[in-house]
């Protein structure tokens, strides 16, 4: 998998994000957010924990996050979460890319 394959994902956001979304500034912000996330620029998480993200992502299971700090109009820092993995046995594909605050996972 690469990171060109989770922009296929489906996109969803929390409530707290659906509604300081509203604002154009904030709006901007989170597409600029999304835009580093796809890049592979994961903002502020260490070394491990890139580290981590590349490994699932090389594997094509697995789970990437991301912090970026709060700018715009924004309540506080904002994750951007890629969950992709598909359950085999079910043929089921539960993958997908969600923007959130820290307290709303």
């Amino acid at each position: 998998m690469v990171l060109e394959d989770l922009k296929k994902l489906p996109l969803l956001q929390t409530r707290g994000v659906a509604e300081d979304v509203k604002d154009a500034k904030t709006h901007a912000y989170i597409l600029a957010c999304l835009s580093r996330f796809f890049s592979g620029d994961y903002g502020e998480i260490c070394e491990e924990d890139t580290q981590a993200n590349n490994s699932d992502l090389e594997a094509g299971d697995g789970h990437i996050l991301a912090r970026y700090k709060g700018e715009a109009n924004l309540k506080g820092d904002i994750y951007i979460e890629a969950v992709f993995y598909f359950e085999k046995l079910e043929d089921i594909n539960y993958s997908y890319v969600i923007i959130m605050y820290p307290e709303e996972r």
